[in-house]
């Protein structure tokens, strides 16, 4: 696996990465899924520890929720 991978499907959106300096230098995944009948984007967070084991966590982010983020990751974006 390269150390930085990401993946944008339909309803998709996948990053992975391998090896994060600040974490334990395990595999981490966040997928987050949109479904247009539904107010709300489904997020899951995995990371492989060192015995290999995957531990899921979900998340949901609501529109207001997003729009926060998006104004978030723009200021940080104009740093």
């Amino acid at each position: 696996m390269e150390q930085h991978e990401i993946d944008r499907q339909t309803n998709w959106l996948h990053i992975k990465y391998d090896g994060e300096d600040r974490d334990d230098e395990c595999v981490n995944e966040l997928s987050i899924y949109q479904n247009n009948e539904d107010d709300e984007l489904q997020m899951l967070v995995s990371n492989v520890d060192l015995d290999n084991i995957s531990h899921d966590n979900t998340f949901a982010l609501t529109k207001d929720d997003a729009k926060m983020l998006v104004n978030y990751l723009q200021d940080w974006l104009n740093k």
